[in-house]
């Protein structure tokens, strides 16, 4: 029974519960209004549901139609993204990929990597969504992101976080102020600063809250391994088992990628755990609970609160890159000092959905995001995992 319908019948369907009228609908898909009222009719006869409330002035979607308006969404979605798999595999790699990125990724290791894979890869195209951490890992969660690149956020349960590099959290102030003259400020010399700082929303507010130094789930000495299908998409394995050539030459290029990335990420873990280790030497106070001052202004955006610290409204705390970039308008006028007992770091990490293997072309991408970021000149002193 439900054999005769097809993407037209859901295609239709969206249109017209995304636009309120038959009119505007097959204006959109090209058709005529008494040919898409006869579409939406099939449907409905098939399933025997009706999917729309008519009246002679407005359009509404029933409780069925409702509930069946995100399902049918995302078929459409996976049924495009299967067609694109597809045409990258005959023509090629290519492809569109939405990355969700914290403001400090995509404004300073993003572009670089961007820029030599737009030579190597002419028909990529790229969408950068900058959010704060949580809404990265709800975009991801949501498949409204291929992946993401931020802090860790409360674990979600089909949301996977791979560490990518971290950096030290510190005082961002005026170059008058006297923390600047310090090589390294500790915590308990903020109790008494003015203050302002980021609100609840953000990932470093959330990684302040805490108390442990090494990320979520795996830690620093474990490190994750990658196959051939990290690198891939479910169409294009389904092609070489069919025995397809191309499709074969791919996934034998992806278990090389694979085995490659597997010995880098190995040596970056061991590299990161003895630098950790070492910063952590001598504390004495790795677990001591942080208590920032109470801010006298508060923000969700980094730039913003350099505005402040510049007008003299008081310091913050950031993580070192995060504070770089917030300094990238200023002329010299704001400085970043460690903070020490304890030394404080934040992760960033590579954010993926468990039940969703990348396509190619964002395979590709991720995979030159990591061989390339760490040899950047950045203004921040990060550890790589």
């Amino acid at each position: 029974m439900f054999s005769s319908l097809n993407m037209r019948h859901m295609r239709s369907f969206v249109a017209v519960a995304d636009h309120g009228s038959f009119t505007a609908a097959a204006a959109v898909l090209g058709v005529t209004p008494p040919s898409l009222t006869t579409t939406i009719r099939q449907f409905e006869d098939v399933t025997g549901a009706a999917l729309f409330d008519r009246t002679t002035r407005q359009v509404t979607l029933t409780d069925t139609g409702e509930r069946f308006l995100p399902v049918a969404k995302r078929l459409i979605g996976d049924f495009e993204e299967a067609l694109g798999d597809l045409d990258a595999l005959s023509k090629g790699i290519g492809g569109k990929i939405t990355i969700a990125a914290a403001p400090s990724v995509l404004t300073r290791i993003l572009p670089a990597v961007i820029s030599r894979f737009v030579v190597d890869h002419p028909d990529a195209r790229l969408r950068l969504d900058e959010m704060n951490a949580g809404e990265v890992h709800a975009a991801v969660a949501a498949n409204e992101a291929d992946f993401g690149i931020a802090g860790e956020w409360e674990a979600l349960p089909d949301i996977a976080f791979r560490p990518l590099f971290s950096d030290r959290f510190g005082v961002l102030c005026r170059t008058d102020h006297a923390f600047a003259k310090h090589p390294f400020v500790t915590w308990t010399q903020l109790a008494d600063q003015p203050f302002v700082g980021l609100g609840p929303e953000s990932g470093t507010s959330a990684m302040m809250a805490g108390v442990s130094g090494e990320p979520r789930g795996e830690g620093t000495a474990k490190a994750p391994q990658y196959s051939g299908s990290d690198f891939t998409s479910p169409a294009i394995e389904d092609a070489a088992r069919l025995g397809i050539a191309a499709a074969k030459g791919v996934m034998k290029k992806a278990e090389k990628l694979a085995r490659a990335q597997n010995k880098l990420t190995g040596q970056r873990t061991e590299k990161a755990a003895k630098s950790e280790a070492r910063a952590g030497a001598g504390d004495g106070a790795s677990a001591m609970p942080i208590t920032l001052p109470r801010p006298t202004v508060e923000t969700s955006n980094t730039l913003t609160l350099a505005a402040m610290v510049a007008q003299g409204v008081g310091i913050t705390v950031l993580p070192e890159l995060a504070a770089r970039v917030s300094d990238m308008t200023r002329d010299k006028g704001l400085v970043f000092v460690p903070l020490s007992a304890p030394v404080r770091q934040r992760h960033i990490g590579i954010i993926t959905r468990k039940s969703k293997s990348l396509s190619p072309i964002a395979s590709l991408f991720l995979h030159q995001v990591r061989e390339q970021a760490a040899g950047l000149d950045l203004p921040a002193a990060l550890e790589w995992y």
